[in-house]
């Protein structure tokens, strides 16, 4: 028979200090040395930096999967430190004046992220619920990602078609996260 009071769960829902949680955090702090290696025109360490901002985006998902650590903190995380550093890449891309990145994609993408983060503190307010990214968010930001590689290489050109894609996914997707935090029983 088997003694149910030694079994533990690995991680409890509310655990904040996990692998995953600790590589989105560092993904958030990947900001600053992008930007600094921009503003320095390291352009080959800005874009490995990118890189491994990607790698880590998709790393803490793997790991809190397998590890059995997906956490009510780290859904909240994940996304948060995605927003952080894109914001921080394409607020300097934006302000760069040479490399024509458009501000209109700034001021859409900071609009996006208030608004969901707001709708998402509202839920958590009202059902106590935290609800993971969806599967068009992720699209999104790997999307927004390659179109930032792009700009940092100088090929605005195909970044920019990459800009408008990613415009249509993060409206979708936007649309996506405000119906569910706005009415829970909908779970997109």
């Amino acid at each position: 028979m088997r003694d149910d009071s030694q079994e533990t769960s690995i991680t409890h829902p509310s655990r904040v200090i996990t692998l995953a949680n600790l590589l989105s955090i560092l993904r958030a702090f990947l900001a600053l040395p992008i930007v600094y290696s921009l503003a320095h025109d390291r352009i080959s360490l800005a874009v490995l930096l990118v890189f491994f901002a990607v790698v880590t985006d998709w790393l803490d998902g793997y790991f809190a999967r397998r590890a059995h650590e997906v956490t009510e903190f780290g859904k909240f995380l994940d996304p948060v430190a995605d927003s952080i550093a894109i914001a921080a890449v394409v607020l300097f891309l934006s302000l760069d004046e040479t490399r024509n990145f458009p501000l209109w994609f700034l001021i859409f993408y900071m609009i996006r992220q208030l608004t969901i983060s707001l709708s998402g503190i509202y839920l958590l307010n009202h059902s106590h619920m935290v609800f993971g990214s969806n599967i068009i968010g992720k699209w999104t930001v790997g999307v927004i990602a390659l179109a930032i590689l792009l700009y940092i290489v100088r090929m605005e050109n195909f970044g920019f078609y990459l800009i408008l894609v990613s415009t249509v996914l993060a409206s979708v997707s936007w649309i996506q996260y405000l119906l569910r935090n706005l009415n829970p029983k909908i779970q997109s």
